[in-house]
């Protein structure tokens, strides 16, 4: 991938790692787990992010403010998964959706010292290869989409397309 990327087995959570080294983290750095002991979204709910192939990501800003984030990823991220065919929705704010289940979430988050901003951290949950049985954790009706394309999906080239469109500016 030609992104700054910083790979973890396992954390507890992308987002967490992120805002505890916002400092020192340049900007545009990407932070992506395997797996997530300890994901979440808005309001602390729970974020099922245990299983290996699918994304679990978050992007450190350094030059860019917080309005407009969440709903600009939320469009690239239904940008990508148009292209695998299938046709997402947003639900404000942060969640998308196909078919009236859940398939990914954004969850923003920004820092700052005094009155100097530290910087953003966005992250992003997508459903790439999940099972039925693994839906079935999930507390809300979710979709994966693997299950919506009929097959694997491949999760680094998922990324790949999302960090391009993100960092410039595609979406639909």
């Amino acid at each position: 991938m030609g992104h700054n990327i910083l790979h973890f087995p396992q954390i507890p959570s992308t987002n967490t790692y992120a805002m505890e080294n916002l400092v020192s983290l340049p900007d545009r750095q990407v932070i992506i787990a395997d797996k997530q002991t300890d994901g979440r979204g808005r309001f602390e709910r729970k974020w099922v992010s245990d299983i290996i192939g699918n994304v679990y990501m978050s992007i450190v800003l350094k030059n860019i403010s917080l309005e407009n984030l969440t709903p600009y990823m939320a469009q690239v991220i239904c940008g990508v998964l148009e292209s695998y065919g299938v046709n997402p929705v947003i639900k404000k704010p942060n969640d998308v959706m196909v078919d009236g289940k859940k398939i990914a979430g954004v969850l923003s988050q920004s820092s700052t010292r005094g009155d100097k901003p530290n910087g953003i951290v966005i992250g992003i949950g997508v459903n790439l290869n999940l099972t039925g049985s693994d839906l079935e954790k999930i507390d809300q009706p979710a979709t994966s989409l693997n299950l919506l394309v009929g097959g694997p999906v491949n999760r680094d080239c998922f990324i790949e397309k999302l960090l391009d469109d993100f960092f410039h500016g595609r979406s639909p």
